[in-house]
C-alpha cells in the first residue's frame, strides 16, 4: 500500500496505526538515541535514562492510535518522553535519592556554553549543573542544547508559550554559563572546585 506522505516518520506512524509492529520498531530505531539523550540530560543517570527511554516508547506505542498526523511525530514523542521523565523525577525527589552523573560521549557540543566544557570533569559538571536547574528549566534547556529543537518545537512539546520557553532557556543558559565559567576559572588558576 502506498502512503501519500513524504515524511518517513509519518509513513511509519500510519503503518503502525494500521497494525504493523515492524513500523514501530523502525520508529524506535530512528529516535531511540534522541529520546535517550533527552532522558539522560533530565535524569542524570544512565540506568534511569534507559528505563525512561523504554517506558517512553511503551507509552508512545500505547498512545500512537491517538497521534494526529497534523502534528510532527518527533514533537509528540518528545512530549511523551518529557512527561515520563518528569514523573520519574517526581518519584525520585520523593525518595531524596542522589545519583552520579556521566556525560554521554555521543552528545553533540552545540553552543559556546558547551565550549566551556574542556575536560571530562567539567563535562560531568555541565550535566550536573543542568540537573540542578529548577524543574521548569531542565527540559527546555536540554531540548534546546542537546536535542537542538527550536523554541517553537519545545513550546509545542511542553504545551507552554514560545516566549516562556525563550525566557527559561535564557535564564538557564546564563546560570549554566556562570557555573561553568567559574569551574574553568578555578582550574586555570590552579584552584579546586567543590
Amino acid at each position: 500500500m502506498k502512503f501519500p506522505f513524504r515524511d518517513p516518520d509519518a509513513v511509519l506512524v500510519a503503518r503502525t496505526q494500521q497494525g504493523d509492529s515492524n513500523a514501530f520498531d523502525a520508529l524506535v530505531c530512528r529516535h531511540r538515541s534522541r529520546v535517550y539523550r533527552l532522558a539522560y540530560a533530565m535524569m542524570r543517570d544512565r540506568e534511569a535514562a534507559e528505563d525512561v527511554t523504554v517506558e517512553a516508547f511503551c507509552e508512545a506505542y500505547r498512545a500512537i492510535g491517538r497521534f494526529k498526523p497534523r502534528a510532527k511525530f518527533t514533537t509528540w514523542l518528545h512530549r511523551v518522553a518529557v512527561n515520563v521523565c518528569l514523573e520519574h523525577l517526581r518519584r525520585k525527589r520523593a525518595k531524596h535519592r542522589l545519583v552520579e552523573v556521566e556525560l554521554d560521549p555521543n552528545a553533540p557540543a552545540v553552543d559556546d556554553t558547551w565550549e566551556l566544557v574542556l575536560t571530562r570533569d567539567l563535562a560531568d559538571r555541565a550535566i550536573q549543573a543542568i540537573g540542578e536547574l529548577p524543574e521548569t528549566h531542565k527540559a527546555p534547556v536540554s531540548m534546546f542544547y542537546l536535542e537542538q529543537l527550536s523554541c517553537a518545537e519545545i513550546a509545542e512539546t511542553l504545551g507552554i508559550p514560545r516566549n516562556t520557553v525563550k525566557t527559561r532557556i535564557f535564564y538557564a543558559t546564563r546560570t549554566l554559563r556562570d557555573r561553568l565559567a567559574a569551574d574553568v576559572s578555578a582550574r586555570s588558576e590552579g584552584g579546586t572546585h567543590a
